[in-house]
């Protein structure tokens, strides 16, 4: 072998021998995010490092800062904006983020960290900041693979690990079987988050859960109760969340049982520790709208509420107190149009109970309808609201639902809500 072609060879070696070590070196493991809050804007599975490193570039772009970083536990890089060994600091640092546009799904990440920190070239805030004093400077750049979260829940600041985070699409999702795969509505327990899309209040509430192939009611949950969810054991595991609570329009969600984070514009999906969380936000009725009160009702023969009638009542009350621009008009209805006996309020305040005070007449369907839509604008008189917000339409047994003597014609008993100005 000549000595050319001696040294062409030893150059081939050296080259694939650098290729062989720096190919290692990129597969080692990531250096472990240090323990402490991060406020995270984004998610990424460990193959999609890239992605992070370029957010976190987009982000610096626009003169903000921004880090990524990896944790093994979660097998995730989190792209975030601020780390903080304070967690009211990372509490009220995330506050003051999601005022701005572009980061208004910021959540803390808590992190029980590990050999070390991988968060490149900034450490973003002082170990010791003051949690009155956070630091509001926010991002101005919004991601497609960005992903949501809420605030961690702690009951103290111990060194334990309490989460908040959501994880991409690979991480969540099973084979095509998707049952025993992590990230199943199956493995966590599903809650259901109500908010005033007008002013972000928690609203009080049920959700009704469907399978979508049949038609058929699974359940129904309270909001801001953890429940477990049933199989719908269909091929397609797809489920309807129905949210209908007065005063608000009808909101539906969609969710699939195997995949839940397959389509995430369907259902609005946070992760808090082991309970999926489903948001709803909910929206006021509009002008033309006419809702049915289907949880008023009414003694026999009688203009008095019964006491279970009180929540729904005063839901319309809180709508007519939130906007002074609300005008309605309270619709009357009865299940035939016969004459009878009506017995009216007597005492004062006696809205929900029959007493001895109470006053026995006689007057027709329409009378009777009348009355018992006055009986609600009265309450709601007592309780502040101007009698000139609202008027009454007595239709008696005009307007019927179903047959005087069908099985269904207690829905013929009804008060109807129709927003006239808003």
């Amino acid at each position: 072998m000549s000595p050319l072609t001696k040294r062409a060879f030893a150059f081939c070696i050296s080259l694939f021998l650098a290729i062989q070590f720096t190919s290692f070196s990129q597969k080692q493991k990531p250096v472990e995010m240090e323990a402490g809050y991060y406020l995270v804007v984004g998610a990424y599975s460990p193959n999609k490092e890239y992605y992070a490193k370029r957010y976190v570039a987009e982000i610096k772009k626009s003169g903000k800062v921004a880090d990524y970083g990896f944790n093994s536990k979660k097998n995730l890089y989190f792209v975030y904006l601020d780390f903080s060994k304070n967690y009211k600091a990372a509490i009220n640092e995330m506050r003051s983020t999601r005022e701005s546009e572009q980061f208004r799904d910021a959540w803390v990440f808590v992190c029980s960290g590990g050999t070390g920190m991988d968060v490149g070239e900034n450490q973003l805030t002082d170990v010791n900041k003051d949690s009155n004093q956070p630091d509001t400077d926010a991002g101005k750049v919004q991601h497609t693979d960005e992903k949501k979260g809420k605030e961690a829940k702690r009951g103290n600041n111990t060194a334990e690990e309490d989460e908040v985070e959501e994880t991409s699409d690979e991480t969540m999702e099973g084979d095509s079987s998707g049952k025993e795969k992590t990230g199943t509505l199956k493995d966590y327990k599903i809650m259901f988050q109500l908010e005033n899309a007008r002013n972000s209040k928690s609203v009080k509430g049920e959700v009704q859960i469907i399978d979508s192939e049949r038609a058929k009611l699974l359940t129904v949950a309270k909001s801001e109760k953890e429940v477990d969810l049933p199989d719908p054991n269909n091929s397609t595991g797809n489920l309807v969340l129905i949210c209908d609570v007065f005063g608000y329009r009808k909101s539906q969600r969609n969710i699939n049982y195997y995949h839940p984070f397959k389509d995430t514009t369907s259902a609005e999906i946070d992760v808090k520790e082991d309970v999926y969380v489903v948001n709803f936000d909910l929206v006021r009725y509009h002008v033309g709208d006419i809702v049915v009160m289907y949880n008023v009702y009414y003694f026999n023969d009688a203009a008095i509420m019964r006491p279970e009638s009180r929540y729904e009542v005063n839901n319309l009350l809180e709508m007519m107190q939130e906007n002074p621009n609300y005008r309605i008009r309270i619709h009357g209805h009865t299940n035939g149009k016969s004459p009878g006996k009506i017995i009216k309020m007597g005492r004062a305040g006696s809205y929900f109970n029959l007493s001895d005070s109470n006053k026995q007449g006689f007057g027709s369907a329409k009378q009777l309808s009348k009355e018992r839509a006055e009986i609600i604008k009265s309450y709601l008189v007592e309780k502040g609201i101007s009698a000139d917000r609202m008027e009454i339409k007595a239709w008696g047994g005009r307007r019927m639902l179903y047959d005087k003597f069908s099985v269904k014609a207690k829905h013929n008993v009804r008060v109807e809500i129709e927003i006239l100005a808003e």
